[in-house]
């Protein structure tokens, strides 16, 4: 483990790994080790998280693989879409105008329609303290399949402009601290203005990823924790499930 310090950035600094089961991991047991804020970044996954329990591999092929904790403030909120914009954010500083980048609810980065980032976000209480742990992922190069099937197929930043994976974290810990810092009216308007492409969308969906539903997009609440969608059964109001293709 090497271990660096971000003069200014609300996270204070950054551990940095060869290899750990997953990110988020470390994160949980940095806290619980006494330490109230960092950043955590490896080159490689051996049992990374995303939503709904999901785990894969993710090798060291110079992709982003970044989580990072603070003790939760009663006033923070929009946690996940602050790490959209985070995300986002960072994927524009390169990709610019070459493309169309949006984020697809709740805090996933697509690159024309194609995946280009991962987010997950949760929080922990430990010893009476309440922590917010955050986890993003990006495709500086394609992925490696390995045998894995993608539901989104996969975009990469550097089919888009001459990047290094150092280039991309330094905009991403930079990104990451604006977004924790900003006021909620900043992050509302980066969110709604690049997730409302999805209003009057159909969408393929699950809820127990066993049975596949579909329906309209109709929007949002106020603060992006649920979707709305139009079904054969009426209006859903969801604040989780998988989202399996957008038309």
């Amino acid at each position: 483990m090497k271990e660096d310090f971000l003069p200014g950035n609300r996270f204070a600094r950054i551990y940095r790994f060869k290899e750990v089961t997953s990110t988020m991991d470390v994160c949980e047991e940095l806290i619980k080790s006494g330490v109230c804020r960092g950043m955590v970044v490896a080159e490689s996954q051996t049992s990374g998280r995303g939503r709904n329990a999901k785990k894969w591999v993710s090798v060291a092929n110079g992709n982003i693989y970044l989580s990072f904790f603070d003790e939760l403030d009663p006033e923070l909120s929009l946690i996940p879409q602050r790490c959209a914009a985070a995300a986002f954010l960072t994927v524009k500083q390169f990709v610019g105008n070459s493309a169309e980048i949006m984020i697809k609810w709740p805090n996933d980065i697509l690159i024309d329609m194609k995946k280009v980032s991962g987010i997950i976000a949760k929080t922990m209480l430990f010893e009476g303290k309440r922590f917010y742990i955050g986890g993003i992922g990006i495709n500086v190069f394609p992925p490696e399949e390995n045998g894995m099937k993608f539901v989104w197929e996969p975009a990469a930043v550097s089919e888009f402009a001459e990047v290094s994976t150092e280039d991309v974290l330094t905009a991403l810990v930079k990104g990451t601290d604006f977004a924790f810092s900003a006021q909620c009216t900043e992050i509302i308007e980066i969110y709604s203005k690049n997730i409302e492409w999805m209003i009057g969308r159909g969408i393929v969906f699950s809820q127990d990823l066993l049975h596949n539903e579909t329906g309209t997009i109709t929007g949002f609440s106020d603060d992006f924790s649920i979707i709305k969608i139009m079904t054969d059964e009426g209006l859903k109001e969801l604040s989780a499930l998988s989202v399996l293709s957008i038309k």
